[in-house]
């Protein structure tokens, strides 16, 4: 078999059809491989060895039938590189959306026989949030009231206190009014994280209900003779 690049189908037809010939009774996973390029000019090469000026090109592994059953990848600049491997992730959490997806349809289902099940398991989550928030409202009020309580006794010292005569502010009653400030704002950051979560529950729940409306039309329109189709 000739070593110099064919062009062409019929070149390709002529060296398969040789390549047959020539070993009619070996394994065809030993018979030598057929590659398959494209030169600069858009030319489609086939040939039992790649010329050294196209190492670099994408190069595919074609049996004696002509079926692709393999490729050897080309050079790739870091730009192409990169490029690919952030296509792979987008598409490995495409697959993973879908999966996620398909689990969630089926544990709404599982789950839940009606709507109202849902809204009634919302509603107890929502409570429980909202007793949290209350109880940390109360105690950012009674924060609160301490800091004013120590402000008005901090007024009769230095610094609060701009008379000559007035005497420093006492170490225990900085210290308090540090903390307590400091109390002050982590509770109120908390309260803020309650809020949050509260209003993540109430859209999360909200798309559910949505979903499992959704879930159970298709599952009425299939069962009343429906497209099959409409069941994915």
């Amino acid at each position: 078999m000739s070593r110099a690049p064919l062009t062409a189908v019929v070149c390709f037809a002529a060296l398969t059809a040789a390549a047959g010939a020539a070993t009619p009774q070996r394994d065809p996973s030993k018979q030598t491989p057929v590659y398959k390029w494209v030169d600069e000019k858009g030319v489609v090469h086939y040939g039992d060895a790649v010329p050294p000026q196209y190492a670099d090109q994408d190069k595919t592994i074609l049996n004696s039938q002509g079926v692709a059953v393999g490729a050897i990848p080309g050079k790739r600049t870091p730009e192409q590189l990169a490029a690919e491997a952030a296509q792979r992730k987008a598409e490995e959490r495409a697959h993973e959306q879908q999966v996620l997806s398909r689990q969630r349809d089926q544990n709404l289902l599982a789950t839940y026989l009606s709507v109202e099940e849902i809204e009634a398991l919302r509603d107890r989550r929502a409570e429980i949030l909202d007793a949290q928030a209350r109880v940390t409202s109360q105690y950012l009020d009674q924060l609160k009231g301490r800091q004013k309580q120590l402000e008005q006794q901090a007024s009769h010292f230095k610094p609060y206190n701009p008379a000559p005569t007035a005497p420093q502010l006492p170490d225990r009653l900085a210290e308090d009014l540090v903390r307590t400030t400091s109390d002050i704002a982590t509770q109120q950051r908390n309260l803020e994280v309650k809020r949050q979560e509260l209003e993540k529950l109430k859209a999360q729940f909200a798309s559910d209900i949505a979903r499992f409306k959704e879930l159970k039309r298709i599952q009425n329109d299939y069962n009343n003779g429906g497209s099959p189709a409409a069941k994915q």
